[in-house]
């Protein structure tokens, strides 16, 4: 997932639509969560260059109250305040990693889909990002448009959604 230059060069968190994320996360079961959480974290290395990205995704449910917390510090410094919450919004990211864990142990069929959830905290830190970049990037910058990779994964994740809903049918 190339970001434009002007984005790599002035955002401070990783750009993506807001519509782009929730197709992409509902056609990926949630797992687009984690590639969000390893582009914000990997754009925060670049103007930083003291995280790991990798590391920091891979344990998100211990880091992501620092990736909430700095993305409503920059939002408050930038008189975007934000209306929500680090801990809070924490909370519900950690309650809807656990939940499905939770379920799955205890041989629930949909626990699996329960993941998903974890978009709810995100797509608020993700509206603040966005509200950022507004004025940091040109429209062109924002990431909207889905191109053919996201395109893939929007097909291959009806097809498995269409499959999973048939065979719950039956």
């Amino acid at each position: 997932m190339q970001q434009h230059k002007e984005t790599q060069e002035k955002s401070l968190f990783f750009q993506i639509g807001t519509e782009k994320l929730i197709e992409l996360s509902l056609a990926s079961f949630g797992l687009f969560g984690l590639v969000w959480n390893y582009q914000n974290w990997l754009q925060i290395e670049r103007q930083n260059g003291n995280v790991n990205p990798f590391l920091r995704t891979l344990f998100s449910i211990i880091y992501q109250y620092d990736l909430y917390r700095r993305v409503h510090q920059q939002g408050q410094q930038d008189d975007e305040k934000p209306r929500w919450s680090p801990a809070r919004v924490y909370l519900l990211y950690v309650l809807f990693n656990l939940i499905p864990v939770w379920l799955l142990l205890t041989d629930h069929p949909w626990g699996a889909l329960v993941f998903m959830l974890t978009l709810l905290p995100n797509l608020l830190a993700n509206q603040t990002i966005n509200l950022i970049h507004d004025k940091r990037l040109h429209f062109f910058a924002q990431n909207t448009d889905l191109n053919g990779a996201d395109w893939g994964i929007i097909i291959i994740g009806f097809v498995i959604w269409l499959t999973v809903m048939i065979v719950a049918m039956v």
